[in-house]
């Protein structure tokens, strides 16, 4: 069995699985003991200013007075109705601010996987995993090896 994560520091998940600096490699074995652990860098590249980050720079921060306004499955937070709009979301969604967008790399580097843990997947790759048959979920845990090990044992 092969199972991939996708890591910017190889210790923990990262929170945006599209942008991650690399994907983690887990090979299996029947007895579900870790016989191998490589790292192969996202070969995904972006085409808008910024690289592999934890936060939305695409996004202004507002100030001003009144109710903050969420959209999506979470609540917003924050400070709204001030100077300019400001989109709030949870951590399960990934924004892009350009055109068709495809993740045909990240695609092929995980076509011969069995899953592909992930902490959060925009709608893009989402889709684009579906598309191309590769199996996912969301790991439950922070660190790598603890991913792992929770999946293996939920089978």
């Amino acid at each position: 069995m092969k199972i991939a994560i996708a890591t910017n520091d190889r210790k923990t998940i990262a929170r945006r699985t599209g942008r991650a600096k690399e994907f983690a490699f887990y090979e299996i074995d029947a007895n579900g003991n870790i016989l191998r652990v490589y790292f192969e860098e996202n070969q995904h590249k972006h085409d808008d200013e910024h690289e592999h980050h934890d936060y939305e720079p695409n996004h202004r921060k507002v100030s001003g007075y009144g109710q903050g306004q969420g959209q999506g499955r979470g609540q917003g937070r924050g400070l709204g109705r001030g100077q300019g709009r400001h989109h709030h979301h949870d951590e399960t969604e990934e924004h892009h601010h350009h055109g068709e967008h495809h993740h045909n790399e990240v695609i092929d580097q995980l076509k011969d996987i069995d899953m592909f843990l992930v902490r959060a997947v925009g709608k893009y790759l989402r889709q684009d995993l579906i598309d191309g048959k590769i199996p996912f979920q969301r790991g439950n845990g922070e660190k790598l090896d603890e991913i792992v090990q929770n999946y293996l044992e939920s089978l």
